[in-house]
């Protein structure tokens, strides 16, 4: 698929379905005539690779304006990029998918990043924006609307009362569940050796945690970003982006949705930070080094799900903890043995501390 993308003071700005004229004005799905007439370059990208570099990374557009106005929303957007996050996983996961024998043969592992209609926490992708259409309600009260009837008079109502106001709030309402479907992440935790992690995604304790270096992954493009469980941080954070950044209508280079890092409570044991993507113009993702991701599929709950792969380079994995359930001994001679085989004999063998059997 051919894209467009144009040169700005704050970067690279990829076309996403509109764009803005040199009038001031947006024009939706314009045609490629215009595009080009208003400095648009077409452009084919080549199939996404490790970025073996080290140039410095853009500045995230949407969250300089939230921190310039919001200082203390620094906070609460926590991003990370030193020490070490903590992928729970299945060996199978591990030997056919992440370090599959052509992943390693390329010096890389990959991991997957599933869209959020398919994550197992229902209100993934909803809390934010329901906060922040909370935060707009909040800024109308004490306002009125004025509403027009047939007979040409007109009564007042609360502004949150207005019938366009109230069928808007529905419309983006439907378009926040319409648009799970175009989030995808990747999952970490800040810990370690966690017996409810081991319990929920370490295949029942007999699973692997495994250590990745978070600045080799942020050096690749992706950003890495803390969740925030608490319900008051997550209020204050959706009023702040409501207040400095909800109405921006420019295109701008690719961002991260703070959609993705509010969850419930219930979860806070996770510890979780994430890679957070979303789905660009047309069926890919885009990181900060300009790689387009190309979705694809999968089965994954029992259902066709999408996913878009996510490569780091081999060295970033650090440690490997064994599951509490497994064969500890047996476990740690056979991965010992096979990562010396492919030549990571680097990694540091831990096993997990936790009383399960």
């Amino acid at each position: 698929m051919i894209h467009y993308y144009k040169d700005s003071p704050e970067g690279r700005v990829w076309y996403s379905g509109a764009i803005k004229l040199k009038d001031g004005s947006l024009m939706f799905n314009p045609p490629k005539e215009t595009l080009e007439r208003e400095g648009w370059k077409s452009f084919n990208p080549e199939s996404p690779s490790l970025y073996t570099g080290n140039d410095p990374l853009f500045e995230d557009i949407s969250l300089k304006r939230l921190f310039d106005k919001h200082p203390e929303s620094k906070n609460f957007v926590k991003l990370i990029d030193t020490g070490l996050v903590y992928h729970y996983s299945t060996w199978e996961v591990l030997f056919r998918g992440i370090l599959s024998s052509e992943n390693v043969n390329c010096g890389r592992a990959v991991l997957r990043a599933y869209s959020f209609n398919y994550m197992n926490d229902a209100l993934e992708g909803l809390i934010m924006p329901r906060g922040i259409s909370k935060a707009e309600d909040r800024s109308l009260v004490g306002r009125e609307s004025l509403i027009s009837l047939r007979d040409g008079s007109e009564i007042r109502c609360p502004a949150t009362e207005h019938p366009l106001y109230k069928r808007r709030k529905e419309m983006e309402e439907y378009n926040v569940y319409k648009n799970k479907q175009k989030l995808f992440s990747v999952s970490f935790s800040k810990v370690a050796d966690s017996l409810p992690m081991w319990n929920y995604y370490g295949h029942e304790g007999n699973g692997l945690s495994i250590g990745f270096d978070a600045h080799h992954i942020v050096n690749q493009g992706y950003d890495l970003v803390e969740c925030i469980y608490d319900k008051e941080t997550i209020d204050a954070l959706a009023y702040y982006i409501y207040d400095s950044c909800y109405y921006i209508s420019e295109p701008l280079p690719p961002t991260i949705n703070l959609n993705l890092i509010a969850k419930d409570s219930h979860f806070k044991y996770e510890e979780e930070c994430r890679i957070p993507l979303r789905q660009h113009y047309g069926q890919c993702c885009i990181t900060k080094r300009n790689q387009f991701h190309p979705i694809k599929y999968d089965i994954k709950r029992g259902v066709i799900s999408p996913y878009v792969e996510v490569f780091v380079p081999i060295e970033a994995i650090r440690e490997i903890w064994i599951g509490p359930t497994n064969d500890i001994n047996l476990a740690k001679d056979s991965l010992s043995s096979w990562l010396n085989s492919i030549g990571m004999s680097w990694v540091n063998i831990e096993k997990s501390l936790a009383p399960l059997q």
